[in-house]
């Protein structure tokens, strides 16, 4: 099965996700705050994070898809973290990146970091004209990872996603290939 490659920044190690990473994603992942505006919901059990690997993570690398890398600090590594980004649009050339990041490790710039070497590596090995990440409105941290990664702020989506018994207005960002340096 193909695997995302091996990527190692200044403070980081960006690699594949394993079944053995199952205690480390559910660490992060039975957490409400930081599932509170993710797409996903908390996991209420490891198995949980099994499926998350099983059924995404391998589902996607057996696609060729570049989503999720484990992101593992340099000297340890145990997972704090996923980056990755996967198919909008083959057509229009678009991809999408996402991240998430056990709050242990927030506010030390890990998320831009690693993001910003996954961005790097998708208009270098893909056909791809265009990345867009999007968060909720009130994810004020994660609209802000968008910022310092470069992405250009492109409008709001009011009511686009019906989650959790609630609409909620959706902020997109994106880069395009030539914004990349």
């Amino acid at each position: 099965m193909w695997q995302p490659p091996r990527i190692e920044t200044k403070r980081l190690v960006l690699r594949e996700v394993r079944l053995s990473d199952k205690d480390a994603v559910f660490e992060y992942g039975k957490k409400p705050h930081i599932s509170k505006y993710t797409l996903w919901e908390p996991h209420e059990t490891v198995e949980d994070s099994v499926d998350f690997i099983e059924k995404y993570a391998f589902s996607n690398y057996e696609q060729q898809v570049p989503e999720p890398f484990a992101i593992t600090l340099k000297g340890d590594d145990r997972l704090i973290g996923c980056v990755g980004c996967f198919w909008v649009s083959t057509k229009n050339k678009c991809m999408e990146l996402a991240y998430v990041l056990n709050d242990d490790f927030w506010g030390k710039g890990i998320v831009v970091e690693a993001a910003q070497e996954v961005v790097s590596y998708c208009f270098e090995n893909f056909d791809i004209e265009r990345i867009q990440c999007r968060c909720k409105a009130e994810n004020i941290q994660s609209e802000r990872v968008m910022q310092k990664l470069g992405f250009k702020y492109e409008g709001l989506l009011r009511n686009e996603i019906y989650h959790r018994g609630k609409h909620w207005d959706m902020k997109y960002y994106s880069i395009l290939r030539s914004e990349v340096k």
